[in-house]
């Protein structure tokens, strides 16, 4: 059986690998595996600061298939050199380290092969925390879509379905990066219109005939819907979804509707 300390001074790892099925690169290293049609590791290499580890991994994983490298560990490195004092004197060391830097290479490349890269992507900022939306997200929508709605990316994405407190940012967003399509005249009409408009639809919402549903401001394309019964929050947030959906659909699919309990309201106007 190779020992250990032959393994680990074994360069021929120390290379380029042509045609890999999955690249990583994690500081100065870049690893590299490439699989069989069978997801059999047939080659596996890395480029960078000599490693013992890694020489001695990229030995032994020669030959594994998926499922076996997928669960490749200590236990694994152990089991093969159990009567190898040169490998528990260097295993002692590493039970220092926070974590083990070869085995978290080998788990990047693991998962950009199954298709994960986006894990090591840099993150775009998240958006709706409910639904874990981010920014880029929404951009894509907005590349696809001719015109672009915030009742159209609520259900594509289900941003703006959950607590609602990322509305006014998707509104903003919708404004400026949507393409520009059927105008919406919001400057145009008195508010008083508007008003008018919104409370003709609540009429026809007989899903909140026993909430005394009215509206209590209306400021850009946010609207604040005042409610007046005790529900749970469980409730109201099921109805601020079904109310925005109805009202987007009766009144304007762009303007953002916010429903909350009047008493809340009161206090905080006296707050001020």
């Amino acid at each position: 059986m190779t020992k250990f300390s032959d393994l680990a001074v074994l360069n021929i790892h120390q290379r380029k690998l042509e045609n890999p099925s999955a690249t990583v690169q994690m500081g100065q290293t870049t690893f590299t595996l490439r699989f069989d049609s069978k997801d059999v590791v047939v080659d596996a290499a890395y480029q960078g600061p000599n490693d013992p580890w890694l020489n001695v991994l990229c030995h032994l994983l020669s030959g594994l298939n998926l499922v076996t490298v997928l669960k490749f560990g200590w236990a694994d490195l152990e089991k093969r050199f159990k009567d190898d004092q040169f490998f528990w004197d260097l295993r002692t060391e590493e039970n220092e380290a926070l974590y083990f830097r070869p085995f978290e290479i080998l788990k990047a490349a693991l998962d950009i092969y199954l298709g994960r890269e986006y894990l090591y992507r840099e993150a775009s900022p998240l958006i709706c925390r409910c639904f874990g939306v981010r920014e880029s997200d929404v951009v894509d929508l907005l590349k696809t879509e001719n015109e672009a709605t915030l009742e159209a990316l609520s259900k594509k994405t289900k941003a703006g379905m959950g607590c609602r407190s990322c509305v006014p940012q998707l509104s903003r967003w919708l404004a400026i990066n949507a393409p520009q399509g059927k105008s919406r005249f919001y400057k145009e009409r008195s508010i008083a219109e508007w008003k008018l408009d919104i409370d003709s639809a609540l009429t026809k919402f007989f899903e909140g005939k026993d909430w005394n549903l009215e509206v209590h401001s209306f400021k850009g394309q946010q609207v604040i819907i005042s409610f007046d019964k005790k529900v749970s929050q469980k409730e109201e947030e099921v109805m601020a979804v079904d109310l925005q959906v109805f009202l987007g659909k009766e009144v304007d699919p762009d303007l953002a509707f916010f429903l909350v309990l009047i008493r809340d309201l009161q206090a905080l106007k006296a707050d001020r």
